[in-house]
């Protein structure tokens, strides 16, 4: 399951995901804030998979 966070911050509000160390964003509203928290995510993702490829893909070479 993956859970998110948001705490106002200033004149902002932060938002992360805690199982996905160093996911987080924020923006000027809550709705804002889970828009790029969405995006942070995605991006979150794509990011580990290609790790995860290019370390399988290193590990089948050897």
């Amino acid at each position: 399951m993956i859970t998110f966070k948001i705490e106002k911050d200033g004149n902002e509000f932060h938002a992360w995901i805690p199982e996905l160390p160093g996911c987080h964003t924020h923006g000027v509203t809550v709705a804002e804030a889970m828009e790029n928290l969405k995006d942070a995510m995605k991006l979150y993702l794509e990011v580990e998979l290609e790790k995860n490829i290019l370390e399988q893909s290193l590990q089948f070479s050897e």
